[in-house]
């Protein structure tokens, strides 16, 4: 929530309650009318309910690790977390292309307890404001998950072939570009006309 959201919804709050105390002390309708008002204004200035997940490695340094597994000609990475650490009921889990520092390793610690769930192509996309922020499709996984012996909340590893990985970096890279140009070629546009 923004310091102008705060201030607003602050604000409509002492609204209100100067209304309703008005309206007692000048045994008054009108104070009555315009106090039941305020609670609309109230509703717009709450915050969203936040319908995506981000994770920030500086943030959560304990509840993430990510892997590079070399798999002869197509490496993976492994995004490992805590089961109960993604929130399912969101649309989206966005990470930081850019803070992905994955440690190379052959082969991945095997552990009893481990529920993968490849993440393929269809499921990434890129974040349609923040640069170098890649989104797992959360709604599909949970969907694909439906016939499979363990829940969603059994789920600790995020299995991603690097070449989806980089079609989504580049399709970044490619969407960040043609903005730039665009911007110049409408610049030349106008002035020669």
């Amino acid at each position: 929530m923004s310091k102008k959201q705060k201030w607003s919804l602050v604000g409509s709050i002492l609204l209100f309650v100067a209304l309703l105390g008005l309206a007692l002390l000048f045994e008054s309708e009108l104070f009555i009318y315009a106090a039941s008002a305020i609670p609309i204004l109230i509703v717009m200035v709450l915050p969203d309910i936040r319908q995506n997940q981000y994770v920030q490695r500086t943030k959560s340094e304990k509840g993430i690790q990510v892997y590079k597994v070399a798999n002869e000609e197509d490496p993976l990475l492994v995004i490992s977390f805590q089961p109960g650490f993604v929130r399912w009921h969101c649309r989206k889990l966005y990470i930081d292309l850019n803070e992905l520092h994955a440690e190379p390793i052959d082969v991945l610690p095997a552990a009893e307890d481990a529920a993968s769930i490849p993440v393929l192509s269809f499921d990434l996309s890129a974040h349609p404001r923040r640069t170098g922020w890649f989104g797992i499709d959360l709604a599909q996984l949970s969907q694909r998950m439906v016939n499979l012996s363990y829940t969603t909340q059994e789920v600790n590893r995020f299995i991603i072939q690097m070449k989806d990985l980089e079609a989504i970096a580049l399709l970044m890279m490619a969407s960040a570009t043609p903005l730039v140009a665009s911007k110049s070629s409408s610049k030349s546009n106008s002035l020669s006309a």
